[in-house]
């Protein structure tokens, strides 16, 4: 009897993939580089397993991504960039350089500064770009300027 119950069942899961029964999946992930290439970006947040770090004038904080590997990028005050390796789902920096004004006081600038250099991958999800740091230690999410 539970053998029968089980082959009913597994045919009842079978025959319901098979129709297009919507799987709560639908929207995907995208990994792919031309994306995210060629836009600005603008830092909302980094969530890590011990804190969050909510920006409160993402347009302050921005990285633009070129097509020929450079990276520019505005942290609050300085403006800087450098260069970037790109593949589908990958995404690391080199060495980032800003000019040295002086930013306020309890300015984030060096954290995002120090967690983009850390950048090892990246994906996208409904217009909101979100790259992750290594051994999930923390995920920078990013809003496309308007």
């Amino acid at each position: 009897m539970i053998r029968i119950l089980s082959i009913v069942l597994f045919g009842m899961v079978f025959f319901a993939c098979a129709a297009g029964v919507p799987s709560g999946n639908e929207h995907k992930r995208s990994v792919d580089p031309q994306i995210i290439l060629d836009k600005i970006w603008q830092w909302e947040s980094t969530i890590t397993p011990v804190d969050k770090i909510t920006v409160p004038d993402p347009e302050r904080f921005t990285i633009r991504l070129t097509a020929d590997g450079r990276a520019q990028v505005r942290f609050v005050c300085n403006h800087g960039g450098g260069e970037f390796k790109i593949s589908p789902g990958k995404l690391s920096f080199g060495p980032l350089l800003s000019t040295r004004m002086a930013c306020p006081p309890g300015s984030l600038d060096s954290s995002f500064m120090r967690d983009l250099q850390r950048v090892v991958s990246f994906f996208v999800d409904k217009s909101t770009l979100y790259l992750e740091l290594p051994y999930d230690s923390g995920t920078m999410k990013f809003r496309l300027q308007e």
